[in-house]
């Protein structure tokens, strides 16, 4: 009776033994399921979306330059490929064409079958129809508080993938805080940015689609009532001379949406743009157009605009 007494003994702390590792399993299961999703917060609202997701439809050049930035272009299979900026050239010829920033190609999104799709302001009217075809994450740059803004979207992408984007952000924390040292010796100087498209010329500064020139980088927004549309407001010659900005920041939108479109600076040439401020005191800045226009938002392109004005101060 002993005997068998202790073999059944044995025999339970064999089979419990066994059901340990069991328990263990499915522990390790149950924190594997939950990382297959995140939950994140855009201009939507609170959504799931897929946790470091593979096959990425990107329709927002910021956010492609902030997943290049962070190592995850391998993650990345398409965007709109038919006139991207000139510094995302060399990662967009790697990708498949998708349509553009205001349309998406529907019929390619479904033969590429994606797992998420990026889109920003411009797409999103079509949010319901990507919907259908993968998780749709909506980007946007809130120019009322662009930094907080553009630092939210790039911990978004941070999120998703799990990956540390802070050391990155501190670093252009650092670089706006030394473009503010040097155009503070700009204090007493009024600035204002103008678009050229087509013939026409619009006005814009704080708080508009450029607004970062004066609400982030620190120059001084002339003391005039200007329209803060996304279009910006506009403006002739004569209004330019009554204005006199000190210092005369241009985007040439006709080049940004067409690079062989014919230049729009020659608008600059005229009699009223020469008698302002900034054509006497040689403060007439030319800004890349397509990464001013088409980009902006993220890692690479917001370094590459306070490194632009930067040089330009110098």
């Amino acid at each position: 009776m002993t005997k068998k007494l202790l073999t059944l003994f044995t025999a339970m702390l064999f089979l419990g033994a066994c059901q340990a590792p069991a328990s263990e399993t499915t522990e390790s299961t149950s924190v594997a399921v939950d990382k297959e999703t995140v939950m994140i917060t855009d201009v939507a609202g609170e959504k799931e979306l897929p946790y470091q997701p593979e096959r990425v439809v990107v329709y927002d050049y910021g956010m492609l330059d902030t997943m290049d930035a962070l190592g995850l272009t391998e993650n990345v299979i398409g965007t709109a490929t038919n006139n991207p900026p000139a510094y995302l050239a060399d990662t967009v010829a790697e990708l498949e064409n998708v349509g553009t920033l205001k349309e998406p190609d529907m019929e390619k999104l479904i033969t590429l079958e994606p797992d998420l799709i990026i889109i920003s302001a411009r797409l999103e009217d079509f949010a319901p129809q990507l919907e259908e075809i993968a998780p749709v994450l909506q980007i946007t740059v809130d120019q009322a508080d662009y930094w907080a803004s553009v630092q939210g979207n790039i911990n978004t992408i941070a999120e998703i993938y799990g990956v540390d984007a802070e050391s990155k952000l501190a670093d252009l924390e650092t670089e706006i805080t030394e473009l503010n040292e040097k155009t503070a010796k700009f204090a007493d100087q009024e600035a204002l940015l103008l678009m050229l498209n087509d013939g026409a010329m619009s006005a814009f500064s704080t708080g508009s689609r450029f607004g970062q020139v004066f609400d982030v980088f620190g120059f001084q927004p002339v003391d005039v009532a200007i329209d803060s549309s996304t279009h910006g407001q506009t403006v002739g010659y004569e209004g330019i001379l009554e204005i006199n900005p000190d210092i005369l920041f241009v985007v040439d939108r006709s080049q940004a949406i067409q690079a062989d479109a014919e230049s729009q600076l020659q608008l600059l040439d005229n009699e009223f743009i020469k008698k302002t401020n900034a054509a006497m005191n040689d403060r007439i800045i030319t800004l890349s157009p397509d990464l001013w226009y088409l980009s902006g938002g993220g890692l690479e392109s917001v370094h590459l605009m306070i490194e632009e004005i930067s040089a330009a101060l110098d």
